[in-house]
């Protein structure tokens, strides 16, 4: 690995190329790769890159959407700690550059380091030491004279492609405002801006971007702020110039940072107040109606999205359907809780039944106050793990997201013979996912990008917009084009299998998976229909790597692997089992709690 990946994107400039590449390939400092992603140029471009193929590490010539997706391209082939954005026409100011700037930073682990800039008309852009979000709203750095963590690219996303010009100050601006990134000030001059870019000049489309910038990074403040900023640069700045008080507008800009923080306090009190006062107006209208009801109230808490429709079967079998209603808070005689709030409302909870359910790992920081999946506060305990104990069931995520406890054995068939649906795969892998806590999906996506492209829709390593703009975040349609999926586990814990992994399957495509087995689901899931990554195996790896080239090659062999089963013989007795082993385990419990009540 080098420590820097130096990238030149090009465009028509041939004249201007050269000048860039001889400023780069005359450095003395040697520590670095050279990258030079060309638009498909019409004219002399790719005859003066070929003149120095020797000293260029990689290139391509080829058509882009614009500059940033050519400046991700660079990305996705740079390997550096750090990414210097070199664009044709600029150039490093002498060959002894990267040694001043590199011997300056002597060590300092600073997420972006930034000098001032010396344009090509001979003025020079000065950058203050400690860069604040008041500087960076009025005058963003260039990424001519930064040198970036790449590693913020991999964990924060990739330049939006959908701007064509102020792509760059919405990263930093989202680097410094929401990610916290530490940027350091170097004393060394890195290059010389040329002032012709399109970055550089004033235009309407430039404009209409600044404003779609202020909206994706301030959000609910970013009215407030583009009015503050039209409104200095009109009566604001002609006073300023008029009279020549600097420190007049510096404290005015450091009194409306105060008011920004006020700002955010009483926007978070407003929505906490509607939270209550939303709360309280059910509260009520449940105590109410239990006024004129003797019907028993089922209380859902703590479930966020998780299917709620699933454990209603069993309650309407032991209650049935006219003698319960479901309440969001008012004294239930039944509640379930599950992991996304405060684990305190089930000790406190005076309902007769409670039963805990799971299909997140309370193993992990994230949901540690759960550990023990809350076997001796609740009637009934279901999860994924395996656990020997009366009031407990293993009834992994899964289940919930194609099944019903109600399903036949019939039923269960049909669903399962609905995930070998024949698609079209005419697009190599995708990535899924919104985070990467144990780093697995990032490792797989490193691997198999030497393969080709990985499309990554979700907000890890985000680098495509389709699933949300043409598929309306269906992630099942979105996945039926794609041949792989990358779809690990977010932990190994015994038994963890959630919906990925079935999501994978039931848009067809060949999913490669990390969990807590090659073998997740016995006499469920096929193993073999699986490409299983191994994080402690490399040499397992290669070999899963150079299998997936292979079959990604050759359609013939992709369909005649992708033709296997994808679930056991005994797929639908086991299924069976374990949705009527639920329902018989939740409907015992209930009549046990209940007893006196149905």
């Amino acid at each position: 690995m080098k420590t820097l990946s130096i990238i030149t994107i090009n465009k028509e400039n041939a004249s201007e190329l050269e000048k860039t590449i001889k400023s780069v390939i005359c450095q003395t400092y040697t520590d670095y790769e050279y990258i030079i992603i060309d638009g498909a140029s019409g004219d002399e471009s790719v005859e003066v890159i070929k003149r120095y193929t020797d000293k260029i590490d990689y290139w391509i010539s080829e058509q882009d959407t614009g500059i940033y997706n050519a400046m991700n391209k660079g990305i996705r082939k740079a390997r550096g700690i750090y990414c210097l954005f070199l664009n044709s026409g600029d150039w490093l100011i002498s060959p002894e550059t990267l040694d001043n700037v590199f011997r300056e930073i002597n060590g300092n682990q600073s997420d972006i380091f930034y000098s001032n800039t010396i344009k090509s008309n001979n003025k020079t852009i000065y950058y203050p030491k400690c860069l604040t979000i008041n500087h960076l709203l009025y005058r963003p750095i260039g990424h001519q004279n930064s040198l970036i963590k790449r590693s913020l690219f991999l964990e924060h996303g990739f330049y939006n492609e959908t701007l064509k010009i102020a792509s760059d100050w919405e990263f930093y601006l989202h680097e410094l405002w929401k990610y916290k990134s530490i940027f350091y000030h170097l004393e060394t001059n890195i290059c010389v801006f040329d002032v012709h870019g399109i970055g550089s000049k004033w235009s309407a489309e430039k404009e209409k971007e600044d404003m779609i910038v202020m909206q994706n990074v301030f959000h609910e403040l970013a009215d407030a702020i583009i009015d503050y900023r039209r409104f200095k640069e009109t009566t604001y700045y002609k006073i300023i110039k008029k009279h020549g008080k600097v420190k007049v507008l510096e404290f005015i800009i450091k009194i409306y940072m105060k008011f920004i923080v006020i700002m955010e306090f009483l926007l978070k009190i407003k929505h906490l107040v509607k939270r209550i006062w939303k709360k309280f107006l059910f509260l009520l209208v449940e105590a109410f109606g239990s006024l004129f009801s003797k019907k028993l109230r089922i209380c859902f808490t703590n479930f966020k999205d998780v299917p709620h429709d699933f454990f209603m079967v069993p309650i309407e079998k032991v209650l049935g359907t006219e003698k319960y209603r479901v309440v969001k808070y008012y004294k239930p005689h039944v509640q379930l809780f599950s992991v996304f709030g405060n684990r305190k409302r089930i000790s406190k909870s005076k309902a007769l039944h409670k039963t805990f359910f799971t299909g997140e790992n309370t193993n992990v920081h994230v949901y540690r106050e759960y550990k023990g999946n809350c076997i001796s506060d609740v009637s009934l305990s279901l999860g994924f793990d395996f656990i020997e104990a009366d009031k407990y069931l293993r009834l992994p995520l899964w289940l919930l997201y194609y099944f019903s406890p109600s399903n036949s054995k019939d039923e269960i068939k049909k669903i399962l013979d609905a995930f070998k649906g024949q698609y079209k795969k005419n697009k190599f892998c995708a990535l899924v996912a919104s985070h990467d806590r144990n780093g697995i999906r990032k490792r797989i996506y490193n691997d198999v990008t030497q393969i080709d492209s990985v499309d990554c829709p979700g907000n890890l390593l985000h680098n495509d917009d389709t699933m949300r703009n043409k598929y309306a975040d269906n992630k099942a349609i979105y996945l039926q084009s794609y041949k792989f999926n990358i779809c690990p586990e977010n932990s190994n814990d015994p038994g963890y299998v959630t919906e990925k992994l079935f999501q994978s399957i039931y848009s067809g495509c060949i999913p490669i998976y990390n969990g807590w087995s090659r073998n997740p689901e016995p006499d469920i899931v096929n193993p073999n229909i699986i490409m299983w990554y191994d994080t402690s195996d490399r040499e397992n790896n290669q070999s899963v790597l150079h299998e997936i080239k292979k079959l990604h090659s050759n359609d013939r062999l992709y369909c005649s692997f992708a033709a296997q089963p994808f679930f056991c013989d005994i797929a639908v007795d086991k299924i069976y089992a374990m949705l009527q082993e639920f329902c018989g385990k939740m409907e015992s419990s209930l009549r046990v709690s209940l007893r006196g009540y149905i």
